[in-house]
């Protein structure tokens, strides 16, 4: 029985808190806190938006509400991401607002506790370590845990790398 399944046949699905979604951004497998996401999408079409930092990829309609869509990999400082079968848009809650955030692929919904943390790698780099609470391991490879308001916030972390 796959961590999944194990987890869709648990009781944690009860305490959002609990759980983090698991996906690859930029070819790196982050966690992401299941509270704030609303909507898990295949992306849309996205309209470009001129003028606006190259971490915006654009915007789209949502049942009537116009949702902008980041790439946070160009945000840490790695290479846009390809939209692709596998590519997800991830509706998230960030303070008031919904945002669009594009990723590689999703993985999965497992349950996490705070105890499974390890201490992040000495040789981190500077955008990961503003936006990454720490790491934890799942099925054996190390996963990032995302503070989603600090990689979602209007500043560029990949700045002074």
């Amino acid at each position: 029985m796959t961590s999944f399944m194990k987890l869709a046949s648990g009781s944690l699905l009860e305490d959002e808190g609990q759980l983090v979604v698991i996906c690859s951004i930029g070819g790196n497998m982050l966690g992401i806190p299941a509270g704030p996401i609303q909507e898990v999408l295949a992306p849309p079409e996205i309209r470009p938006v001129h003028h606006a930092p190259d971490y915006v990829r654009g915007v789209f309609n949502l049942r009537g509400r116009v949702i902008a869509v980041i790439d946070p990999a160009v945000k840490l400082g790695l290479n846009a991401q390809i939209l692709d079968a596998d590519t997800r848009i991830l509706v998230v809650q960030s303070g008031t607002e919904l945002v669009g955030m594009l990723v590689d692929n999703l993985i999965g919904i497992f349950p996490f506790s705070p105890d499974q943390m390890t201490a992040s790698p000495e040789n981190l780099p500077k955008a990961f370590s503003r936006v990454v609470t720490g790491f934890f391991f799942l099925d054996g490879k190390m996963t990032g845990l995302l503070k989603l308001d600090e990689l979602l916030g209007s500043r560029d972390v990949a700045g002074d790398l």
